[in-house]
Parts: structure tokens; C-alpha cells; sequence
């Protein structure tokens, strides 16, 4: 059989997602699938191969010449016959090494370009940008989830060597979180699934809420995800005296226990790529609110399956909420248009076709 090999770093948030919903299903199309990346792959799916390398996220050349020396084994050892590296890291790394494999086609996904990402420097924008102009000739094909990250795929490197595949989800189950049910038993829910790190706009949230209770008093803010900000997010609400109405909940199992939950559902990020949330969301038929950065736009038509606001702007957040909250027929029609696109462009099996396709036209099908 035709084995793939695909290398990614995180150890969750979307690139986890995406390797663990595509992994499984390039299987069951006929390939074998090697996973390398972090001891969480290790539960991705039936049928696939896991093998555990850690690759951290910033530039740190001690531990990124570890990495690509495990890496270098490990290619030496699966022999595939293509390479799909997933995340900016994963990719520096796979097209460095390309020169162990020169003839086996390298597939590169970076799911949010580093350049294009949420920089307090604009010194560190440019150096990413640098890396990924200078890798781009290692590159046999860059596979996009949206059109936004081809056109900055096309910025760095050669727009004819560029395709767009479409992240996929499946209609989420409606069983709740009890915590979020709880809470839902107490007002309005306007629900958020993000990993609470720098850029995905939780702040942004929060400030909004003062303004969200004047329209709707009852309203409960829940927030599930961990990381790094949750203790300053915290604080911030209590500065703001709404600590009573916004809830972290920490990590879930599964996106759909808040989601149906939720009342509105409201992803305010500052910078993004393809958002499987914004995807979840349609899916289970919620009305959307979503910031207008990268290909969220492609997936959200303002005011057709959701509404579009700015990002880091809280009044246009809070004004939003209010609106779908206050208007429930607009929420309702909302809600079931985004249901309706989501199960007819964003599937699971449109997407997993979409891949295959391209790994088809570099000549890499199941045997």
C-alpha cells in the first residue's frame, strides 16, 4: 500500500483536529498513514501508525536541530511515498530535509501563516515571512484551507504550485457539558470554544461584555479552552465587575457540549486562517458571530449564515450579540442558512476528497 507520512507540531488546538478527523479517513480511502508529531497523535485514529517527535513552536535552533535530526530517522525509516508536513514548524523543517528524499513530493499546510499571525514585533512578522519565501521552491505543493491563506501562500512562493481544500466537520452532538447546561438554565448562553492563548480575541469578549448585559441582563458569557491567558483573563473580568457572568470552563472533550448549549455563538479572534469553531458552529445550526480576519469571511456571508464584525473592536462585538439575542426570527434564519452551507460545502468527505485529489496529482494514489 501507498504510505503517507504527515508531521505536525501542535499537540492540539486546529492542527490536532484536523490530523485526527483527516488521518482515519485517508485510511479508509486505501493509504497507509504515519503520523510524527507530539505523544497526543498517538490517539488519532484506527489504522494509523503514530510516531513521537516533539517540535516546539518558536524559532530555537538547540532544540530545532534536535527535532530535525529525530525527523531525518524518521523519514529514513517510513520511506513514504509522500509527505504532508501540518503547521509552520512542521514545514520549516520537512522542506530543510528535503534533500534526504529529493524525489518524494512534500505537501505543506500551515493552517494560518506564522507571518500573517498575531506579532507584537514587526520584526518577527518579517522573519517569518523570510523562512517562508525562502522554503517555498522546497515546496511540490502548498494545500490551503482557504482562499486567504492561498493568496498568502502566493505572496511568498508560486501561486500555480497552490491548491485550496476546505476544512470539514461533521454536525456536532447535541449532548451538553452539564457545566454550560447549568449556566444556560440562568440566561442566554453566548458561547466561545478557543484556546485561551495570545490572538484568538477572548480579551476582546470579555471588554464586550458590560455592553452585552445592558441589552440582555440575564446573559451568561462561557468560554471553553485552556492555556496561558486564563488567569489574566480572569482578572479582567473581575476589573470589569462581570466575573459573575463570564465562565471559563476549561478544556472540553468535544466542541459540541457547549455548543449545544449555546444561544449565540461568538468566535471574536484577532488573526485566523480557516476556523474549524466558525465551522462547528454552522454546523450545529447556531447563530454566528465571527471577526472578519483571514478565510473567515468565505465560510461567514454577513448576514446570509451569520454576522461579520472587526476585530479588537467590543462595542461592534457587544452591539452584535444584542442584536441576535434581541431578535430571535434573525438568529433563527441565521442559524439554519449556516446549517445549510456548512452540510453542503463543509463536510468531512468533501474535504478528506479534496486531499486525495491532490495527492493524486502528484501521482500518490492507494494501491
Amino acid at each position: 500500500m501507498t504510505r503517507l507520512l504527515l508531521v505536525a507540531q501542535p499537540p492540539d488546538g486546529g492542527v490536532y483536529r484536523h490530523i485526527a478527523t483527516v488521518a482515519p479517513l485517508l485510511v479508509a480511502r486505501g493509504f497507509e498513514v504515519t503520523v510524527a508529531g507530539p505523544a497526543p497523535y498517538a490517539a488519532v485514529g484506527p489504522g494509523v501508525e503514530h510516531v513521537e517527535i516533539d517540535l516546539v513552536r518558536g524559532i530555537s535552533p538547540r532544540d530545532d536541530l534536535a527535532g530535525a535530526a529525530r525527523l531525518a530517522r524518521v523519514i529514513r525509516s517510513v520511506r513514504p511515498a509522500l509527505i504532508h508536513a501540518h503547521s509552520s514548524k512542521a514545514g520549516a523543517l520537512v522542506r530543510t530535509l528535503r534533500l534526504l528524499a529529493p524525489r518524494v513530493p512534500v505537501v505543506y499546510t500551515a493552517h494560518g501563516f506564522a507571518f500573517a499571525g498575531h506579532f507584537e514585533s514587526e520584526r518577527q512578522r518579517r522573519l517569518y515571512r523570510l523562512i517562508e519565501a525562502g522554503l517555498s521552491p522546497l515546496t511540490t505543493r502548498t494545500l490551503c484551507v482557504c482562499e486567504f491563506e492561498r493568496d498568502l501562500a502566493a505572496s511568498v512562493g508560486r501561486r500555480s504550485r497552490t491548491r485550496v481544500v476546505h476544512n470539514g466537520v461533521a454536525a456536532p452532538p447535541r449532548v451538553p457539558d452539564p457545566r454550560a447546561a447549568d449556566l444556560a438554565g440562568r440566561g442566554p448562553v453566548v458561547g466561545a470554544v478557543a484556546g485561551l492563548r495570545p490572538g484568538k480575541g477572548i480579551e476582546t469578549l470579555i471588554a464586550a461584555t458590560p455592553g452585552i448585559l445592558r441589552g440582555a441582563p440575564g446573559a451568561q458569557i462561557v468560554v471553553g479552552g485552556g492555556g496561558p491567558l486564563a488567569e489574566p483573563l480572569r482578572r479582567q473580568a473581575e476589573e470589569l465587575g462581570v466575573a459573575d457572568r463570564v465562565h471559563l470552563i476549561g478544556e472540553l472533550d468535544d466542541a459540541g457540549a457547549l455548543l449545544s448549549a449555546t444561544t449565540v455563538a461568538v468566535h471574536p479572534s484577532w488573526a485566523e486562517s480557516f476556523p474549524y469553531a466558525v465551522l462547528e458552529a454552522m454546523a450545529a445550526g447556531l447563530p454566528t458571530i465571527a471577526t472578519a480576519v483571514g478565510g473567515v469571511a468565505e465560510a461567514i456571508d454577513d448576514g446570509v449564515t451569520g454576522l461579520l464584525v472587526g476585530p479588537r473592536d467590543p462595542a461592534a462585538l457587544a452591539a452584535a450579540v444584542r442584536r441576535l439575542l434581541e431578535d430571535r426570527d434573525l438568529a433563527a434564519r441565521l442559524g439554519a442558512a449556516a446549517a445549510a452551507r456548512a452540510q453542503e460545502e463543509f463536510t468531512l468527505e468533501r474535504m478528506a476528497d479534496g486531499i486525495a485529489a491532490v495527492y493524486a496529482e502528484l501521482g500518490v494514489t492507494p494501491e
